[in-house]
């Protein structure tokens, strides 16, 4: 009976310390590190994502000749420089009635293309112009005024098609321009003259500043790009 006693409680303990020997190997396996294991190679972060660069036929700073009815600028010059491959901003100056000087911005729809449509705004500022006269006929009936324009300021919303065939660019734009200033032109000499017609009125505000635009521009590259 004692001897029975003794190797049941032999097994008991030879069981135990089988079972726990496998416990204790994975309690201290992830402590130990594995010599036949090659060490994990270290993660380098991803490059941002950079867009590809629109093309564009468009010189980067150009010197533009304007003419044409109710442009901006008048019979004037502009520089303009490209700040995207879009968009333009341009300044310029010129005579038309006046003296006229401004600011302007335009937005290409396709620079990458031969032709393009593009929109625009500018600021112009026409000068002041003293002691005009002007006469009108309608019929056998002549009537003549005298005028002075005052300074005036002009938003000129704007429109067309650019050609860039190779380094030298053309603009074909229509606008109107529209005043913010008031009405610039103030008769003279009405007891002499007399006051003047609704026609005559109407003839002095067509080539007063602002109003329709119907103008071309040529522009000319300066530098390389």
């Amino acid at each position: 009976m004692n001897h029975r006693y003794l190797l049941s409680i032999g097994a008991t303990l030879g069981l135990a310390v089988c079972i726990g020997r496998p416990a204790a190997a994975q309690t201290e396996l992830p402590t130990r590190p594995d010599p036949t294991t090659a060490p994990a190679a270290p993660v380098t972060p991803a490059a941002p994502y950079v867009a590809p660069k629109l093309a564009t036929f468009y010189p980067l700073n150009t010197l533009g000749l304007g003419f044409g009815w109710g442009a901006p600028y008048g019979l004037g010059l502009e520089y303009a420089r490209m700040v995207s491959p879009n968009v333009d901003i341009n300044a310029g100056l010129g005579i038309g009635i006046g003296g006229k000087i401004g600011v302007g911005v335009r937005y290409y729809f396709r620079p990458d293309a031969r032709v393009s449509g593009f929109v625009g705004a500018n600021l112009a500022r026409s000068g002041r112009i003293d002691n005009v006269r002007v006469s009108y006929s309608n019929g056998s009936r002549t009537e003549e005024a005298e005028y002075s324009m005052a300074p005036s300021g002009v938003l000129h919303l704007r429109g067309g098609l650019r050609w860039q065939p190779g380094r030298v660019g053309l603009l074909g734009t229509v606008g109107y321009g529209a005043r913010f200033t008031g009405d610039p032109v103030m008769f003279k000499n009405t007891a002499y003259y007399g006051q003047p017609s609704q026609e005559m009125r109407n003839l002095v505000n067509i080539i007063s500043p602002g109003g329709l635009e119907l103008s071309i521009g040529v522009l000319f590259p300066l530098g390389s790009r």
